[in-house]
């Protein structure tokens, strides 16, 4: 410890507790809260200057990008010096305190301390204490307090006192470095995972593209038109594909309010169905409907519904072998009623419940919770691995939610469980038709 001019002053003692372990408490309590760095930093300054009735603080980050010492924090210091938001490290007993890890103290005559000169507040000195914060072994910024002329002079305790508060104040600040370093390397890794996942859907339906031209080309080449119809189908595949890609990132990307109408559940799985039934036909697979001719509408958003429908639908389609078969089925809960306390409610709305069963070749369980990952599908090439996450985000916004239950080669229910919300914002309640756009 340097003590700046007091050649003589003794190593501090142990400092007072009362005062002081109210402070430390109220600081662990607040760390141990947040992250947020500034009102923590703001919160040590004031119990430091107000434990060590000190008008003047304030607390400076090494800024090693400028060399400068930017001010996190202050108090009582002028109003030029606090817009600024730095103060010069060089030639200031800042600089001194950084560069030889020891806490200072002065007495009397501050002004007249050539180091002292770029951290001078406009008034005259009675006594100041700088502290340097440390992290890791290393300097990364100073705590600073002051008392005016006609003050009484800081003690060896008061030093103390002030280390104490530094610790918390290099602690707090070494928090906040890592929580954001956390979140950048998340934040890297999320778009990382994101951009390979986008490369590898847009090779793979590139590769179909590309497959497609070829058929085309050869099949001018040949004047064979059962050829050229065959690249066609694969160009049109190919370009739904991508048109489903965007939508699904769309989707993904953003939180969405729906916007609720009466949904007629006959009219919006019939135009999945005819959405769909190439698909179908290809892999041999029925789709069949199995409602009560008397179900109410549903309230929910129609293009958004419908995509949830298509994506749930489809995979059923992708999952079952030759001569499987995909069925949707409906219930309308009401409340009161037997049958509503066998599914997730909140016991206030009626509920609306939508059934996709399939035959297919079912998930194993320790998939089940893997297919709600972005990018994540059971389908390899031919999945983007958005489907299922863009459903079970767009069910959540209604309110909703999703279960399933899979057997491998059984099949794999999927429910939708809506409830029945009205929309504010919604001008009619009536049927609303489906849109696939």
């Amino acid at each position: 410890m340097a003590t700046l001019p007091s050649p003589n002053l003794q190593v501090p003692s142990p400092p007072p507790a009362e005062g002081i372990n109210a402070s430390l408490f109220a600081i662990c309590q607040a760390i141990s809260s947040t992250l947020e760095l500034q009102p923590l930093l703001e919160l040590i300054l004031d119990l430091t200057t107000r434990e060590l009735e000190a008008p003047q603080g304030s607390i400076l980050l090494i800024d090693r990008e400028s060399d400068e010492l930017k001010m996190l924090a202050s108090r009582g210091l002028p109003r030029e010096v606090v817009e600024r938001g730095y103060i010069p490290r060089r030639g200031s007993i800042a600089e001194w305190v950084i560069e030889h890890a020891e806490p200072v103290l002065l007495d009397d005559k501050v002004v007249s301390d050539p180091r002292f000169e770029s951290i001078v507040t406009g008034r005259a000195m009675r006594s100041s204490m700088c502290v340097p914060l440390q992290a890791k072994g290393r300097v990364i910024g100073t705590i600073n307090v002051t008392r005016p002329e006609g003050g009484e002079h800081f003690t060896a305790d008061d030093l103390s006192v002030l280390q104490i508060m530094a610790s918390q104040a290099a602690v707090a600040i070494e928090n906040a470095r890592l929580h954001s370093e956390l979140v950048n390397t998340a934040r890297l890794a999320t778009l990382g995972q994101t951009v390979s996942g986008i490369s590898h859907c847009i090779k793979n339906i590139l590769t179909g593209v590309k497959g497609g031209m070829a058929l085309v080309e050869m099949a001018f080449e040949e004047a064979d038109i059962s050829m050229r119809d065959r690249g066609w189908e694969m160009l049109k595949r190919n370009i739904n594909r991508i048109s489903l890609l965007v939508l699904d990132m769309l989707d993904f990307s953003k939180a969405r309010k729906p916007i609720r109408s009466g949904v007629e559940l006959h009219s919006l799985i019939q135009e999945v169905f005819d959405t769909l039934a190439t698909r179908a036909a290809e892999a041999q697979v029925s789709l069949e409907v199995d409602l009560p001719p008397d179900i109410p509408p549903v309230l929910a958003d129609p293009d958004q519904f419908f995509r949830c429908l298509l994506n749930v639908v489809g995979n059923g389609i992708d999952a079952c072998m030759m001569g499987g078969s995909v069925t949707v089925r409906a219930l309308h809960l009401y409340r009161g009623e037997t049958a509503y306390r066998m599914f997730k409610t909140d016991g206030v709305h009626d509920y609306t419940v939508l059934e996709i069963a399939d035959t297919g070749c079912g998930i194993p369980p320790h998939l089940l919770d893997q297919i709600f990952d972005p990018f994540y599908s059971t389908k390899g090439s031919k999945g983007t691995g958005l489907g299922m996450p863009v459903t079970k985000k767009i069910l959540e916004e209604h309110g909703g939610t999703l279960e399933i239950d899979s057997e491998p080669g059984r099949g794999t229910t999927i429910r939708f469980i809506l409830p029945q919300l009205p929309d504010s914002g919604t001008p009619s309640q009536e049927a609303a038709p489906c849109s696939a756009q």
